[in-house]
């Protein structure tokens, strides 16, 4: 028992003492929102989705398979006409593959991109964005 004793008080001891490892900054990216329909198909993240939900189709630079169900935080930068959403921010998460984006480019399904905009899909349809 003593034995035992001893041997949580070490680890108690050397646990206490361990430096946490530094902490990377997170990197931002800066591209265009856009915005696209559903229709009832699953992603290519295998998931259902309907238009309301929060989601982002990724460029295939990313290699979306392994981002499949990760939150993203979204930033309206603003531009475009009827953009009532500048500085809005908004979290989603990654089901789908945007064929036609760039790199930093994001494919919003229409409650995410709503969101973003203070409710209209057309601003036109395209803005600014940081995530």
């Amino acid at each position: 028992m003593l034995f035992k004793s001893a041997c949580f008080v070490l680890y108690l001891s050397a646990n206490a003492l361990a430096v946490p490892a530094t902490l990377q900054r997170r990197i931002d990216h800066t591209g265009h929102a856009t915005f696209y329909e559903q229709n009832g198909a699953a992603g290519s993240c295998g998931q259902y989705n309907s238009d309301s939900s929060q989601i982002i189709a990724l460029s295939p630079y990313w290699n979306v398979a392994s981002y499949c169900g990760r939150k993203i935080k979204i930033t309206n930068n603003g531009g475009g006409q009827n953009n009532n959403g500048a500085g809005k921010t908004v979290v989603a998460t990654v089901e789908d593959t945007c064929p036609g984006c760039g790199e930093n480019d994001l494919d919003l399904s229409h409650g995410a991109f709503q969101a973003l905009t203070g409710g209209n899909l057309d601003p036109p349809g395209e803005f600014s964005i940081t995530w």
